[in-house]
């Protein structure tokens, strides 16, 4: 490879290996958990995202010692919590320094609101769908 091409690092390679390391892949692997057995991992340049089959759920990236939680839904997910800030169009964030009980608990319940967000949102399309198809 010529030595004026750069590769690019994904911000899951340098969150692994920066200071916060150790909660970064702790909060990573909860998530997935939370998630369930469909969960996919993306690894872009800016942020490490995750999936279902029913749709984008947040993003991860460590930034000012701690790691923020990107939840892509968080503008209509219940925030019992009173954890989220932003004022975005649809994401709300997390910002995660310690992954005690507390945490965890929070995590689960964002995790919950943003799946009955999806299975709602992907039922009402589909209903949609088939009422322009039988008109």
């Amino acid at each position: 490879m010529p030595d004026n091409i750069k590769m690019k690092t994904t911000s899951f390679e340098r969150d692994s290996r920066s200071e916060q390391a150790e909660l970064f892949l702790a909060l990573r692997d909860y998530i997935k958990i939370c998630i369930g057995n469909g969960a996919k991992e993306k690894h872009r340049e800016n942020i490490t995202s995750f999936f279902s089959p029913e749709g984008g759920f947040c993003s991860i990236r460590v930034k000012d010692g701690a790691v923020l939680v990107g939840w892509f839904r968080g503008r209509f997910i219940d925030d019992r919590f009173g954890l989220l800030y932003g004022k975005g169009k649809t994401i709300r964030t997390q910002k995660v320094v310690t992954l005690d009980k507390a945490t965890r608990d929070a995590i689960r319940h964002y995790v919950q609101e943003t799946l009955v967000f999806l299975l709602e949102h992907n039922a009402m399309m589909e209903l949609k769908s088939s009422l322009k198809k039988s008109l």
